[in-house]
């Protein structure tokens, strides 16, 4: 029991990694910009300071953001959707029975459950022994189920869900900004230098790797952030991107799509003034979303599958569907 320990604290030391790497390489990139391009390169004493004034705020923003999203753990489900003792103990004594259905089902009914598995069971995580809510997920580096899980991100060393995501977005935004603000402002410089084949120097060499990498991240991250902002408007996760959640009435790829100013709003909240900073202002509790079928209804909220949708012009009830239940 000893060895596995010490190596699980181990393996959390090795997923640190990543996260040093980013740090080593963004230190090294603001001694490049402020020792070597500013205070070394630069002759204009008014370029100097307005670069130096728009490269520290750019700075200054991602290094809030990275650290938030850092930070910022992952939203567990409450005590609400866990089993507790009893219940617990009875579902263990009835494992290999028929009767946990009912168990499962009956707590269920309490909640605002709507998505199943493919198979139409009820999700239950078996690890955390709770009821999954809806676009909850289990992560198998954290250890825990994570509220409204987008992914697991490496570089970052956390889970990406409903506590940080907003974080994570603005991560990505202040990176991008950081690498594109060093491109447009160096590359005049290393244009001037490369024709007059100037890299002779350190200094130089420093400039010069300087953009090169900040262009190659700044391409990366155009792509990342296009993608994850397509998701952000659609109301997807890139879990519900990579596999379609499941209802009781079947497949739903746009069940939580409920409009685009309505989903940017689930994430970074009403108050315009904090749309920026990485300060959370995310809507709701994680634990339940309003669907699109019922938005366009104009239907009351529903649980368990209790849906009204205008496309369909009909009411799935638990009574029509067979309930089963899934074990992570």
């Amino acid at each position: 029991m000893l060895l596995p320990a010490c190596l699980r604290r181990c393996a959390r030391l090795l997923f640190w990694i990543p996260v040093l790497i980013i740090i080593v390489v963004v230190m090294w990139s603001y001694y490049a910009y402020v020792v070597h391009f500013c205070w070394i390169l630069l002759t204009s004493a008014t370029q100097r300071v307005v670069f130096l004034c728009l490269f520290h705020l750019c700075f200054g923003m991602f290094s809030w953001s990275f650290w938030k999203a850092v930070s910022t753990p992952p939203s567990s489900p409450s005590v609400e959707f866990q089993f507790s003792t009893s219940d617990s103990l009875l579902y263990e004594l009835e494992r290999d029975g028929v009767e946990k259905s009912p168990i499962l089902l009956e707590i269920s009914q309490k909640l605002p459950v709507h998505t199943r598995t493919a198979t139409g069971a009820i999700r239950f995580c078996h690890r955390c022994q709770l009821i999954k809510p809806d676009r909850c997920h289990h992560c198998s580096v954290c250890q825990t189920c994570v509220l409204k899980m987008d992914h697991h991100c490496l570089w970052l060393n956390n889970c990406m869900g409903f506590s940080n995501y907003k974080f994570f977005m603005l991560f990505l935004l202040y990176s991008l900004l950081y690498c594109l603000l060093i491109v447009s402002t160096v590359t005049p410089t290393v244009i001037q230098l490369w024709r007059g084949r100037l890299f002779d120097s350190c200094v130089k060499l420093h400039v010069l790797f300087l953009t090169l990498v900040s262009a190659i991240f700044a391409i990366t991250l155009c792509f990342l952030l296009i993608f994850h902002v397509w998701l952000l408007t659609s109301n997807k996760t890139t879990l519900e991107w990579l596999s379609v959640p499941f209802f009781v009435s079947g497949p739903g790829s746009e069940a939580f799509d409920v409009g685009v100013q309505a989903n940017f709003l689930q994430v970074f909240g009403k108050k315009k003034r904090l749309w920026l900073f990485p300060i959370f202002s995310s809507e709701g509790d994680g634990h339940s979303f309003p669907l699109s079928c019922q938005m366009s209804s104009h239907g009351p909220p529903v649980m368990n599958g209790l849906e009204r949708c205008a496309t369909q012009g009909t009411v799935a009830s638990l009574e029509e569907a067979s309930v089963t239940i899934a074990v992570d």
